[in-house]
């Protein structure tokens, strides 16, 4: 649909402005234009593209690492596309919605150390609690300790200035593809380089992940090469979920999906916690109520009250209790179960419920799914938050009714859940 003709000058094709001397292109706004597939890799005669707008089109795949090369990018606008991957960290300094696509930043190594000493450029190693190299997938994904990262990546870029503004309860990700990353929560201070080694080291454990991509399981490989991204954002939108995604105890698959997927195995059982299989109950009376087992006193907004209480195998969790609450013209609220869990993965399908998404999050230091609308859809739509504590095995799920708690209004149903968190673990 666009009048990109040879018999016409580049300066005169839609959506292109050339400038400069030697000329070049250096805008391309193709908003609205019916645009599909992935964006093509920038060819050299737009090294020195400035303005990248994109936007309402209908494009998918991720974003070429060479547009991010870039330095002239001054404006990059790409909302109401299908991107995935990540978003090359040039875009950071860009104008534009490159913050507000849901995507990590792009960093690039290349050279496992499979010394663990890590001491030149491009060069990563991901100890395990005893500090052994993890040279395979399988132990990326669940004993990692201490990530060790050169400062210098694979393309010779100094990333000194962004490791030293990461602390305590940001995120890491390795990524080999849309179906193969990890993503590591940083626990505590890095460790800054010392004696000229440019090596960093983060404390990180693991905290989501996708698998079921080819060579996602057995040895790493000292030879591959892997994206690590600093500032992943904690929220991952079920849009861009095109493989199963283990949050925590949950297995997020997206729609029709019919490839293999983890197996649930038995969560592993706490100590002096034996399981607590009340007959069924009901009951209206709160004193009676807190007698149920794992009861919660949850913080409810100004009004809200307590309406009834049930457990038991066939009216609640087996191992705890559904609870529901009205607000001040005595309708339903919120309802509330907590118990603890058996088996996980815990599969969760990432459907079409119509205006509302599924979201990963991490809620306290706790792993967490929230399900709402966001902003300009539906106000009364569901929502839905589950935070999973790992430490006792306990599952809280707030469901929100009241329209205080529906539509986008998630964050008053997240206090809500947070307030049944136990305050004597982190």
């Amino acid at each position: 649909t666009l009048d990109w003709g040879g018999d016409l000058a580049i300066g005169r094709w839609e959506g292109v402005a050339v400038g400069g001397e030697p000329p070049r292109v250096v805008r391309l706004d193709l908003r609205d234009k019916g645009l599909t597939g992935s964006i093509p890799h920038t060819p050299g005669e737009m090294e020195r593209l400035s303005t990248l707008i994109l936007v309402d089109n209908a494009l998918t795949g991720g974003i070429p690492r060479s547009i991010g090369r870039l330095p002239w990018l001054d404006e990059v606008r790409l909302a109401g596309n299908a991107l995935t991957g990540c978003v090359p960290s040039a875009f950071g300094d860009a104008r534009g919605d490159a913050l507000y696509l849901g995507l990590p930043w792009c960093l690039r190594y290349d050279r496992l150390d499979a010394t663990g000493e890590v001491t030149t450029a491009g060069g990563w190693a991901i100890l395990g609690a005893d500090g052994e190299v993890l040279a395979t997938w399988e132990g990326l994904r669940s004993e990692a300790a201490t990530l060790r990262v050169h400062q210098t990546g694979a393309g010779g870029t100094s990333w000194a200035p962004e490791f030293g503004a990461v602390s305590e309860g940001d995120l890491f990700e390795w990524r080999k593809a849309s179906d193969c990353w990890v993503r590591y929560l940083v626990i505590g201070d890095p460790v800054r380089p010392s004696g000229g080694s440019g090596r960093w080291e983060f404390p990180v454990e693991w905290m989501t992940y996708a698998a079921t991509g080819e060579g996602c399981t057995g040895a790493v490989g000292s030879a591959i090469a892997l994206g690590a991204d600093e500032a992943a954002p904690m929220v991952i939108p079920a849009t861009v979920i095109d493989a199963p995604v283990r949050h925590g105890p949950w297995l997020l698959r997206p729609r029709g999906w019919e490839g293999a997927v983890e197996e649930p195995v038995a969560i592993p059982a706490v100590s002096g916690d034996p399981l607590t299989v009340r007959p069924d109950a009901y009951t209206e009376d709160i004193a009676v109520a807190r007698g149920f087992p794992r009861w919660r006193e949850p913080t409810m907004p100004a009004g809200w009250r307590f309406g009834s209480a049930s457990t038991g195998p066939h009216n609640a969790p087996a191992d705890g209790y559904r609870a529901t609450y009205v607000n001040a013209k005595g309708y339903f609220a919120a309802t509330i179960y907590v118990a603890r869990g058996t088996d996980w993965p815990l599969p969760v399908d990432v459907l079409d419920y119509g205006p509302s998404i599924f979201e990963t999050r991490i809620i306290d230091g706790f792993w967490a799914i929230v399900f709402y609308a966001p902003s300009g859809r539906s106000p009364l739509a569901s929502t839905a938050v589950q935070i999973f504590d790992d430490t006792a095995g306990i599952f809280y799920t707030v469901h929100g009714s009241d329209r205080s708690v529906t539509g986008h209004n998630i964050e008053p149903l997240i206090e809500i859940a947070r307030s049944l968190l136990p305050t004597d673990t982190p």
